[in-house]
């Protein structure tokens, strides 16, 4: 007896191969940096700024994949705000993938601690960017609130939430999964800035090199396949309800591949070829406070750095004042 196959399990099945070949390139992407800084033995080139909100962006996605994955109360709350798609696109290799990404994101970021690893860290100290720390208080009190408002509402059995013109911000209107919408507008916020110093960064050293471009393109491809996935998972739905309610995936890969374009154009077309070394005579890369430079042998660092061995030959601070 023959077995029909309906076209629902093929699209299934496509959807599993994408959403797990889209998890891949996107896992490997955070690779070639952290390995790329590592067989330098240098974080020149390299943006600090970029991994603060990393860290915070990909600490969001997590709670928010894991809150609309296993939350019972949360996906009662989504099944009630959009009915004609009650079940959430977000599946279990997103998780994965924000999870992963970030330890690796943080790892990545300790690499800029020479006492730490012992990398060449620039001539000058390292400074994250004040808006950048502007940036993640922000959220985080932004968040603090909205879950503070959820739990207030829910202890005093504040009806859900209506979909009715100037309510959106009422904050007694706010459920649980608001927080987790707060969570996942986070990280597209932190996704539309994070690149933002790094692409200012080879402007400013007329240079990609530092800045691995293998994990730019792996994030393209990966975001192109997590919007193919989307649509799939959509269709199956029979409503693009689907897409409204997983805005942080669609957002994320729009927004993840405009970046993206800039930095490939930069790579490939504005600055091909550059040289590192000529690059780092004008400027290292690393983001600084004006004033603070200082040479190599009135301030060298004799710590015996955590992992690795000794300083490169161009001495540094030794320690990243945040």
């Amino acid at each position: 007896m023959s077995t029909v196959i309906t076209w629902r399990e093929v699209a299934q099945a496509v959807s599993w191969i994408v959403g797990w070949t889209y998890f891949t390139l996107w896992t490997l992407s955070f690779y070639p940096q952290l390995l790329q800084n590592h067989a330098r033995r240098s974080t020149l080139g390299v943006a600090t700024s970029y991994f603060p909100l990393n860290i915070l962006g990909f600490l969001c996605y997590t709670l928010y994949t894991s809150l609309l994955l296993y939350s019972p109360t949360i996906r009662s709350e989504y099944a009630e705000r959009y009915p004609n798609a009650p079940h959430p696109t977000v599946r279990f290799n997103d998780l994965a993938f924000a999870l992963h990404a970030f330890v690796l994101a943080s790892i990545t970021y300790s690499q800029f601690f020479p006492s730490i690893w012992g990398y060449e860290a620039g001539r000058r100290r390292e400074r994250t960017k004040p808006f950048v720390w502007g940036v993640i208080i922000g959220i985080i009190a932004t968040i603090g609130i909205i879950t503070s408002a959820a739990i207030a509402n829910e202890s005093k059995h504040t009806p859900e939430r209506q979909h009715e013109d100037g309510d959106f911000w009422s904050l007694d209107r706010i459920n649980y999964l608001d927080i987790t919408s707060a969570f996942s507008l986070s990280k597209l916020l932190v996704t539309l800035i994070k690149y933002l110093p790094q692409i200012y960064t080879n402007y400013i050293n007329k240079s990609t090199e530092g800045f691995s471009i293998y994990q730019i393109l792996m994030d393209f491809f990966g975001g192109l396949l997590s919007l193919v996935q989307l649509g799939i998972d959509a269709t199956l739905e029979g409503s693009w309800e689907g897409v409204t309610g997983n805005i942080v995936k669609t957002g994320l890969g729009l927004i993840s591949m405009g970046l993206n374009v800039v930095f490939i154009t930069q790579h490939y077309f504005i600055y091909p070829g550059k040289d590192q070394d000529r690059a780092n005579d004008d400027f290292d890369g690393s983001e600084t406070e004006v004033g603070e430079e200082e040479t190599s042998r009135e301030r060298a660092d004799e710590r015996t750095p955590l992992f690795g061995g000794r300083y490169n030959s161009r001495d540094i601070d030794g320690d990243i004042s945040e």
